[in-house]
Parts: structure tokens; C-alpha cells; sequence
């Protein structure tokens, strides 16, 4: 089965080996000299390097192929997880998106405000043409933390807390051990989790998030 259809059925797909190490010691060196706060940083597109970074990774031919109209990068967050910035995260979906401002509307919900930044909740069908792709600047083992996810369970909407719970005890998870320069491709639905690093390693994520060219009740993505 070919990586599109892998990320259509299961809802994620580990693509290795997408940077050199060359290029992986540029990025960290960018990162080095961003005003980071605890164990990330939200809304990296506003520097060039980073924006120039999304296009450049969405456009290599093997996550080209994936076949998806997710192509506009909207979001890019930095995650560092290691000994000394610690931390787990929840069973849950990726249920918000960026925008450029707020419009009011009855399919929209849930609206926020981070980092100077408007999100919401839209519907699913919005939702389920998003695209995250984690590019790992760090090799990610079972001890690093890394991301497990319930394999096939975008498929089944928007969940409640309940619901997601009940899904992963019945279907299981996968954990998604990445090598340092891979990206895992994985569609925001998809029901996913991390545990707390066991061990001393460092483990460095850019998570960029694309999405479809126009979006429908007059919302704009946000610009750089």
C-alpha cells in the first residue's frame, strides 16, 4: 500500500529521511536564537526561514504524493520534550484552525484567542482537509515521548472526550517512533496522545499544519 493510501486509511503515514543532517543543523541553529518560552512556541510562520521551511517540505516529491489539497501552510508550533521540559498530552483531536479574523456564523464554534491569533472550531468537513506534518529534528524512540495514535479513527469525526476514549480502548494505539530528519504526515482528526520522556534525550518538533487553498463563511487564513 503506497504512503496515500496508508494516510487515507489509518489517518497518518511516517515518511523517513526527508533532511540531511546538514539541513536539520540549520534549523536547529534557527531555532537557537527564537525567543522560546517553556517547551514551545506557536505561530513560527511569521519568520521567513520557517515559511520558506513549509513550502520547501510540503513540495518534496514523496509527501507531494500523498495527493491532498492541503497545500497553504497555516500554522507551524515548535515542541521540545526532554528531561528538563517534561510533559504528556491527552487522547484527543486537533479540532481548531487559524484564522484571520473572527466571523460570526452558526457553524462556528468554539473561538479563541493564542499568541495574538484567532482560532476556531469549524466544521468537520473543514476539519478533515487539513494536513499536520511533524518534521522530527531529533530521533523519537519509545523512551522520547513520542506521539501514539488510534489508527483509522478520523474517520469517525468530530468524538466526544467519552467517545475518543472508548474508541482507543477498543481499537488501540499505535506508537509513532520517527528517526531525527523523518516527518510524520498525520490528518488533525486522527485520535492521538504522548506520554512523558523516560529518558534524557531531547526530542525537537516543528508540527506544521497546511490547509486547502479557500475556506468556506467568508474565513481567510491568517497571513504572515
Amino acid at each position: 500500500m503506497n504512503a496515500a493510501a496508508l494516510l487515507d486509511e489509518n489517518g497518518y503515514v511516517i515518511v523517513e529521511r526527508m533532511f540531511d543532517a546538514d539541513e536539520l543543523a540549520r534549523i536547529a541553529a534557527e531555532l537557537e536564537d527564537m525567543p522560546l518560552l517553556g517547551a514551545g512556541m506557536r505561530n513560527l510562520l511569521s519568520f521567513d526561514w520557517c515559511r520558506s521551511l513549509a513550502l520547501r517540505l510540503r513540495h518534496q516529491p514523496a509527501l507531494r504524493a500523498l495527493d491532498v489539497d492541503a497545500v497553504v501552510p497555516v500554522l507551524c508550533t515548535y515542541f521540545e520534550k526532554s528531561g528538563e521540559k517534561n510533559w504528556l498530552v491527552p487522547v484527543h483531536q486537533d479540532l481548531s484552525i487559524p484564522v484571520a479574523e473572527r466571523i460570526e456564523h452558526e457553524l462556528l464554534q468554539g473561538w479563541s484567542r493564542k499568541d495574538g491569533m484567532w482560532f476556531v472550531q469549524p466544521p468537520v468537513d473543514v476539519t478533515s482537509r487539513m494536513l499536520a506534518l511533524r518534521l522530527h529534528l531529533d530521533d523519537c524512540y519509545a523512551d522520547d515521548g513520542p506521539l501514539k495514535v488510534v489508527p483509522g479513527s478520523h474517520a469517525a469525526g468530530r468524538m466526544t472526550d467519552g467517545a475518543a476514549l472508548r474508541l482507543r480502548e477498543s481499537c488501540g494505539e499505535q506508537m509513532c517512533c520517527v528517526t531525527r530528519g523523518g516527518v510524520l504526515a498525520l490528518r488533525p482528526l486522527l485520535l492521538h496522545a504522548s506520554s512523558k520522556s523516560r529518558g534524557t534525550s531531547r526530542r525537537r518538533v516543528l508540527h506544521f499544519l497546511f490547509g486547502p487553498a479557500e475556506l468556506p463563511f467568508g474565513l481567510s487564513w491568517p497571513t504572515a
